[in-house]
């Protein structure tokens, strides 16, 4: 059995980045960055399907991290979940995420990693009791 997709989740929220591992770790194997230095280093050390850049980065840290993913052999996608960021920034398989709550996130994530719609609507149930 093939195991879940890596994700790979950057904010310098600590107490928000434990939580989005909470509610995507039922459709993902979550690593969590709460710098730029330390997601360039996950980044050349192990694959990801996808790539979370959260609103609490500077757009110099979002600008470097993209450049070093989109220069990857095999670039994951990447999820901004924030509004403004300059769009030029993002490649045609990027995405942004500006409303929605957490079973939303599930859907747009699991969505972009290509995973079968079954899962995130399990992990939905699962997202919304976590936090209710």
């Amino acid at each position: 059995m093939k195991g879940k997709p890596e994700l790979l989740c950057v904010s310098r929220d600590a107490l928000l980045n434990r939580t989005r591992r909470l509610i995507l770790e039922k459709c993902f194997e979550v690593r969590l960055a709460d710098s730029e230095e330390e997601a360039i280093a996950l980044l050349a050390g192990q694959s990801f399907a996808l790539v979370l850049l959260c609103y609490s980065l500077m757009d110099e840290e979002c600008r470097a991290i993209v450049e070093v993913v989109h220069g990857l052999a095999a670039p994951p996608k990447i999820l901004f979940l924030a509004e403004g960021l300059d769009r030029r920034l993002l490649g045609p398989q990027d995405e942004e995420f500006v409303f929605g709550g957490p079973a939303d996130l599930v859907k747009k994530a699991t969505s972009m990693a290509g995973l079968p719609l079954g899962e995130a609507e399990e992990a939905d149930s699962g997202a919304n009791q976590k936090l209710a």
